[in-house]
């Protein structure tokens, strides 16, 4: 279950570096990146898939409270859990519209909505991999089960 909502997640990562041409910078934890402003100011008149700049902050600013809910929980398996579940309601449109732009066969053009916040992107998604909780509760079934929620696009 947990491997799914991974590679769901990972597959932006992925996009975002294959665009790059550059190795992944050595793994080491570092703090997520302060928040990106929100996206309040951007015109939500297209669905979200069709909108791909504004699919981006979004998708940012979700790793970035992944990432924070998860430092804040330290190895902390139900405190994490029910973070991750408190942000899964929060960002299933998020999750869904990544989904449906990957399934449409659009990843060339998410990965050039995302190359100019790469850095940025990376170092969140960084953040949440190598947390200390997720090593300690990835074989904790409510954990891998809210994860999954979090990052799964609905069927």
């Amino acid at each position: 279950m947990i491997a799914i909502a991974i590679a769901i997640a990972m597959a932006i990562v992925i996009a975002a570096a294959a665009c790059g041409g550059k190795p992944p910078p050595p793994a080491q934890v570092t703090p997520p990146a302060p928040a990106i402003a929100g996206d309040a100011g951007l015109a939500e008149s297209r669905p979200l898939d069709q909108d791909l700049p504004r699919l981006v902050l979004r998708s940012l600013v979700m790793y970035q409270d992944i990432a924070r809910a998860l430092a804040d929980s330290q190895r902390d398996c139900a405190a994490a859990t029910t973070r991750l579940g408190g942000l899964a309601a929060t960002y299933r449109e998020v999750v869904t519209a990544n989904a449906k732009v990957l399934h449409d066969g659009r990843a060339r053009q998410l990965q050039a909505a995302l190359e100019p916040h790469g850095e940025v992107f990376d170092r969140s998604a960084q953040a949440i991999m190598q947390s200390p909780v997720m090593s300690a509760c990835s074989q904790d079934a409510a954990f891998a089960r809210a994860f999954d929620v979090l990052l799964e696009a609905p069927p």
